[in-house]
């Protein structure tokens, strides 16, 4: 998974504004984008606050939409892709232990997860 694939992913909030950052010389910033805004922060919490500002002005309404930011690297792309490759593997192995009539509980103990994670891994309602 790449940055620019990581950055197209919807917000989490669907009336946010997604925002990337990248860190540069001990700063993280906002390249410019879409949204006509270009910010710093020494943290993601205060590029966020910065972004926020910088929109509504930008804007010229008295709020603006909430801001969220998506930090982008080499690592955080290396991050993203293991955490696919163990979903699948997780998923994997849940789906042949279940197959072999394994309980929820003896697979979260062999998976080493929690019950409800390994609920998750087959979308089944932990509940």
């Amino acid at each position: 998974m790449t940055g620019t694939d990581r950055a197209a992913e919807p917000a989490t909030d669907a009336n946010a504004v997604l925002v990337s950052a990248v860190r540069r010389e001990r700063r993280w910033i906002t390249p410019a984008d879409d949204h006509g805004i270009v910010v710093h922060g020494r943290t993601l919490r205060d590029l966020q606050a910065s972004a926020q500002r910088a929109l509504t002005l930008h804007l010229g309404t008295p709020e603006a939409p909430l801001v969220q930011v998506r930090p982008q690297s080499a690592a955080l792309d290396e991050l993203a892709t293991a955490r696919l490759r163990y979903d699948t593997a997780l998923r994997h192995a849940v789906q042949g232990l279940r197959a072999d009539g394994a309980s929820w509980t003896d697979i979260a103990q062999a998976c080493n997860v929690r019950v409800a994670d390994v609920q998750a891994a087959l979308g089944q309602d932990p509940g």
